[in-house]
């Protein structure tokens, strides 16, 4: 039987992330993903700036950038003519990653995936099927099934769960989940000319509902759009219909009309899903990203986040000396706890912008348009909203802050940028010019 320090299931972000943090402290690991290779889905585009930081301490992000991943440094909310309501402009923080990275998931995997080193394996066509456990009721392994046929059995100090929203792991953990799913889906559109575009991540919002629209390397262009149940439906029977009449929606979208007219696009449906296990930990086990939590995908923060817990992770992990199975718990409780404080927060924000983007009611359309022109000036609370977004720290809005965006009190820092220090933002300020 074979013997690893970390048996990770799950090839994903997550996954290989934490692969890269243990290589680099010299941990046996073991990686397995019942997909025999990556294939082209339509999710996890947007690297923010707190997750650029962590693959750049890990050497993995000059591998990204000789993939051509796009440089983005704006979020802009838009009417479906094109025209301009507020921008995120991640220009006004701080340091030296004051952008985003724009590229496809697989190429994503594959930069961080790339040199892990001889401490790390990967088998592909490799599942889950069990975990075993000692007398105490510690996990200490896995029964792996390769092929739908051959299996084996692992022993691990660590079992770690990177195997997304509906995990094996998670489940076999006996580990249970709360799951409030929204009212509409997500349709994933690839286009193949998107040479028109600039570089701003254009977020149009209609009566329907948001339409995404994200430039891709190669000239490419990915969007998404909202879509209730029946529209779902009818995109099924007649999708020519359908795209007519997006087009007529959002006349910013004639861009790229040809693109969304041709018979090679295959549209894929997302769920959107609010997810939280009841747990993120047991003894001998973590999960990782959308088998601990899933947010709004339109919110930007879901691959992040399943970033930053792999960075946590490895950070507790790398204080452990003997890698012994009473300091590997003691470490999960660390992981485990400043973990779930942070998601609360990032949970409540990705939230609370996809109910500001997506809600189609009258009244919290109209509310937040009118929050978003009446603020798209204030580049205080802009650069609080954008460094919130960006992983880089959290500053939570006042009372005031609140009072200020719905325009019952004067802000007269409207124009300064406040200071950063030691990931926090200070009371005081900083000046910029515009």
């Amino acid at each position: 039987m074979s013997h690893y320090d970390v048996l990770i299931c799950g090839a994903g972000v997550a996954g290989l992330t934490l692969a890269r943090v243990l290589a680099a402290q010299g941990r046996r690991v073991l990686v397995v993903d019942k997909q025999t290779r990556d294939s082209m889905v339509h999710k996890g585009e947007l690297l923010q700036p707190r997750s650029l930081q962590v693959l750049d301490d890990l050497g993995a992000l000059p591998a990204l950038r000789d993939r051509e991943a796009l440089v983005a440094h704006r979020l802009v909310c838009c009417r479906p003519s094109g025209e301009e309501i507020a921008p995120l402009d991640y220009r006004l923080l701080p340091g030296p990653f004051n952008y985003c990275l724009v590229h496809h998931y697989h190429a994503i995997t594959a930069a961080i995936g790339h040199e892990l080193g001889p401490r790390v394996e990967i088998r592909r066509g490799t599942r889950l099927a069990a975990l075993h456990e000692d007398s105490s009721g510690r996990v200490r392994g896995a029964r792996l099934v390769e092929g739908g046929e051959v299996r084996q059995d692992v022993t691990a100090t660590l079992t770690v769960g990177c195997d997304g929203a509906s995990s094996r792991a998670r489940s076999e953990a006996g580990i249970g989940v709360t799951r409030q799913p929204y009212e509409h889906h997500l349709v994933g559109i690839d286009l193949a000319d998107g040479s028109g575009l600039g570089r701003d991540i254009a977020a149009h919002l209609t009566a329907r509902g948001l339409r995404l629209l994200l430039p891709m390397p190669g000239g490419r262009a990915r969007l998404y759009v909202q879509a209730s149940p029946a529209e779902c439906r009818e995109l099924r029977r007649d999708r020519r219909r359908w795209t007519e009449r997006l087009l007529a929606d959002v006349p910013a979208l004639e861009v790229v009309a040809g693109s969304l007219r041709a018979d090679a696009v295959r549209p894929q449906l997302r769920t959107a899903v609010r997810l939280t296990a009841h747990s993120w930990t047991r003894p001998g086990l973590a999960l990782l990203g959308d088998a601990a939590h899933c947010v709004h995908p339109m919110a930007g923060q879901g691959m992040n986040s399943a970033i930053a817990d792999a960075w946590s992770l490895g950070a507790a992990l790398g204080e452990v000396d003997r890698f012994r199975a009473a300091e590997v718990d003691a470490a999960l409780e660390r992981y485990r706890a400043a973990g779930e404080h942070r998601m609360a927060y990032v949970c409540r924000l990705s939230h609370n912008l996809a109910t500001l983007f997506t809600d189609t009611s009258p009244r919290t359309r109209l509310l937040g348009r009118y929050l978003l022109r009446r603020n798209r000036t204030n580049r205080r609370l802009q650069f609080l909203l954008t460094y919130n977004m960006s992983g880089l720290g959290v500053h939570r809005f006042t009372t005031r802050d609140r009072l200020v965006q719905f325009g019952l009190i004067p802000d007269r820092r409207a124009g300064e940028i406040p200071a950063v220090r030691a990931g926090r933002v200070s009371t005081s300020t900083r000046r910029r010019r515009p």
